[in-house]
């Protein structure tokens, strides 16, 4: 395997899942079909419900039939949910493209985390992870931004015109994704039907085993948490910015400039490599989110958008060196399945957050349920430094 065209294709296989001409606006596009919001609500939350239960197993499914063949899936998944929405015409057909869409989310999450590890392992490269994984957060990024930055364009094409270059682009990920060199992992991805059933048995039995003996799950928790808060912060600030004065057509690219701090925190986080330990950081990184996010509903909008940014920066940090760090504990064979376990705690954490942070702003204002939320994240991360020591000094007795 040659390790620099592999990098090349990974690289532009990270931007083409940045692209979305369309997802970056979906909820307008579907309003000005005639939607309501309770139906694009529904959509929303079918798409989480099919993230939830499909993340494990599709970890499972690039272990166990390989890596490259999931990564192709999933483009080609994704190349599906453009066609649905483009003929749906009612809300079970939007429904199905969200599904589809959450799929396809599901098999590239952890997958590409592994193939990008394993073969840089194999080039005997793997101290070169944070850097390489860094690049491809900006990449990703600065594609959401491109896209967010043209959300006029697409609107002037029109919804149908909207996907068909989603289609496209696609397309175009899944000939990459082919493209791909297979890395070695562990576990041969072939055999027949009759072999698969006894090794998925085996995979799923060593998976738990692995997860409650390894204090990985608790740096999982973390970056649930954090990840979480972060993206459910920026949702709020959008509101929160409006109420505070800005201007509705300056919301676009301000916003615009969030995706861009997350992708200065992956290139920070891709240079510091080892100097520092991770405990550390990742420590950093909590409360500098939960700070941030406290700050933000400070009443100066130039206040309120620094700081919201800030917590976007951090989370970028934190999701590079997280990853990174729970790769050198992850067993090849088993890679993907625990890197989509990481992400499934994502999804768990929104399940009380969400509700929890609308109440809160229901009840506090935008800005009283942005503090909250800070608070809280700021609070747990405390509690966890607190029963981290108790620990130790039960260890030590």
């Amino acid at each position: 395997m040659k390790i620099n065209h592999q990098l090349r294709a990974l690289y532009f296989l990270e931007a083409v899942s940045g692209f979305g001409f369309a997802q970056v606006i979906w909820v307008v596009l579907l309003a000005g079909r005639g939607f309501s919001l309770a139906q694009i609500g529904l959509a929303e939350g079918f798409f989480h419900l099919v993230s939830l239960l499909c993340e494990v197993p599709s970890g499972m499914a690039a272990d166990l039939l390989g890596r490259r063949r999931t990564l192709a899936a999933s483009m080609a998944v994704r190349a599906l949910a453009c066609l649905a929405m483009i003929a749906s015409w009612g809300i079970g057909g939007v429904c199905l493209a969200m599904g589809l869409s959450a799929l396809s989310y599901n098999l590239i999450s952890g997958t590409r985390e592994a193939i990008t590890y394993d073969s840089l392992l194999q080039a005997g490269r793997a101290g070169d992870y944070e850097r390489v994984a860094g690049r491809m957060g900006v990449l990703y990024r600065a594609s959401a931004v491109g896209c967010a930055l043209c959300a006029g364009a697409a609107l002037a094409l029109g919804w149908r015109l909207a996907y068909l270059t989603d289609f496209a682009a696609a397309l175009a990920g899944f000939v990459l994704a082919l493209g791909l060199a297979e890395p070695p992992h562990g576990q041969a991805a072939q055999g027949t039907i009759r072999e698969f059933w006894p090794r998925l048995r085996q995979h799923v039995a060593e998976t738990g085993v692995f997860l409650r003996q390894n204090p990985a799950a608790e740096k999982m928790l973390l970056d649930g948490a954090c990840g979480c808060c972060a993206y459910f912060g920026g949702q709020l600030l959008q509101p929160r910015l409006m109420e505070l004065g800005l201007p509705a057509g300056l919301l676009g690219p301000v916003l615009a400039l969030l995706p861009l701090a997350g992708a200065a925190g992956s290139a920070l986080a891709g240079r510091m490599g080892g100097r520092f330990r991770f405990r550390s950081v990742a420590l950093l990184c909590a409360a500098g989110i939960g700070g941030s996010l406290a700050l933000a509903g400070a009443p100066v909008l130039s206040l309120a958008l620094a700081a919201g940014a800030a917590a976007i920066f951090w989370d970028g940090v934190l999701e590079v060196k997280m990853t990174a760090r729970l790769n050198r504990d992850f067993p090849s064979d088993r890679r993907a399945t625990l890197v989509s376990v990481q992400s499934m705690a994502y999804s768990l954490a929104m399940l009380p957050v969400s509700p929890l942070a609308g109440a809160l702003c229901d009840r506090l204002g935008y800005s009283g349920g942005m503090a909250a939320l800070g608070l809280g994240l700021l609070s747990l991360v405390a509690a966890g430094m607190a029963a981290h020591r108790c620990r130790k000094g039960r260890k030590r007795e």
